[in-house]
């Protein structure tokens, strides 16, 4: 069982030196991170940006660039398109954004000629370690669709199964969110939630645990489950949480981080390679702990 990021560190380890291409770099809290890392020796970084401005920033906060190759550029659509050949030529193994808008990465990442897709839909894995829950938790999606229809839902699902397979959790239990335990006509979520528990019976996820609608309460505790008199066999359990809308992923995730201090670190799966999406206002720890899931994931 997964209970801590340094779990997630050593698989990191073991993939061996990875590359990360970081778009627009010229921030402290990315300089500070990739340079923790690389003294690590579990990446390598290629930074995409306004030279004068990385060495600027690395001066300022006394960070040592020498081990990384700078790729100048001012212009910050075609940074994403650089890092994107960077990782399309085999020298880069994982793309993060920097201080760049994500809609102008995801032109570089999204572009049909020379970009990152795959065929499928991207989506955003948070992955949380709270004190006063039993296990890692990923929750999804919190960052990529904004209000996703069921068959979106079911992709969303997919790309956390395969998140969570890479690290080791070979048959998740997977909670669809809602804010009661049955169907309601007039709540659409529960009705999603349905759908999906009706497509994990036919087979469509593989061997894996899907339950829903089900409220947090009862994703993180038994005795919620037992006070509310409802059998569920992820209560307390649950690996992976299926959130209704990215207003309500985002929200679970910064709640966490910023009222509990949890950990709390998220990629974008669903593209060749895993994208880092750092929030602006994340720490030196959250963008750390967001690359070493990247690391642990790659294939």
């Amino acid at each position: 069982m997964l209970k801590k990021f340094e779990q997630i560190r050593e698989l990191a380890r073991k993939k061996g030196k990875k590359t990360i291409a970081v778009v627009a770099p010229e921030c402290d809290t990315i300089i500070k991170a990739v340079e923790r890392l690389t003294k690590e020796g579990i990446v390598n970084a290629v930074l995409i940006g306004d030279e004068g401005r990385i060495e600027e920033v690395a001066s300022r906060h006394g960070v040592n660039l020498k081990s990384c190759r700078v790729i100048n550029s001012t212009d910050l659509v075609q940074s994403g398109y650089i890092a994107v050949d960077e990782i399309n030529a085999g020298r880069a193994d994982i793309l993060m954004k920097g201080n760049i808008a994500t809609p102008d990465l995801m032109k570089s990442v999204l572009y049909r000629e020379r970009g990152l897709r795959k065929g499928k839909l991207l989506s955003h894995i948070g992955v949380i370690e709270c004190p006063r829950y039993n296990k890692l938790l990923i929750v999804t999606d919190g960052g990529v669709n904004i209000r996703p229809d069921v068959e979106k839902k079911a992709q969303i699902i997919k790309n956390a199964i395969d998140f969570a397979k890479r690290i080791g959790i070979d048959r998740p239990n997977i909670g669809i969110l809602g804010p009661i335990e049955r169907v309601s006509p007039k709540i659409q979520d529960t009705v999603d939630a349905q759908k999906l528990v009706e497509m994990s019976k036919q087979g469509c996820f593989g061997d894996v645990i899907v339950e829903g609608p089900i409220a947090m309460d009862v994703v993180l505790s038994k005795e919620a489950a037992r006070k509310k008199k409802i059998y569920s066999s992820i209560a307390g359990d649950t690996d992976i949480l299926i959130v209704p809308d990215v207003t309500t992923g985002n929200a679970i995730l910064k709640t966490l981080i910023w009222l509990v201090g949890a950990n709390v670190g998220g990629i974008v799966m669903g593209a060749k390679v895993p994208i880092v999406l750092a929030s602006r206002s994340d720490t030196p720890k959250e963008k750390i702990l967001s690359i070493i899931l990247s690391i642990a994931v790659c294939e």
